[in-house]
C-alpha cells in the first residue's frame, strides 16, 4: 500500500526549485512588510509617501534629503 498520492502537485519540482520558490516568496513578503511599514510611518507623520521606488535620478534624492533637513530645522 505504498502508493504515491495521485496528482501530487509537487512531484515535478526538484528540491532546488522548491528552495528558489521559497526564497522568492520570502523576499516578496519582506518587501511587502517594508512597504507597509514605510507607508504607515509616513501616514502617522501626516506626510505624503515619497515616490522613492520609481525615482532613479540621484538629484531627486539630494533634493529630498535637503527638504527633510530643512523641515527638521524649522521645527
Amino acid at each position: 500500500m505504498s502508493e504515491k498520492i495521485p496528482n501530487d502537485h509537487t512531484d515535478h519540482f526538484s528540491p532546488t526549485s522548491m528552495m528558489i520558490l521559497t526564497q522568492r516568496m520570502r523576499t516578496m513578503i519582506i518587501g511587502e512588510t517594508i512597504d507597509k511599514a514605510i507607508n504607515d510611518w509616513y501616514f502617522e507623520q501626516g506626510k505624503e509617501v515619497p515616490n522613492w521606488k520609481y525615482q532613479r535620478d540621484p538629484q531627486w534624492w539630494v533634493d529630498y534629503l535637503k527638504d527633510l533637513s530643512e523641515d527638521k530645522n524649522s521645527v
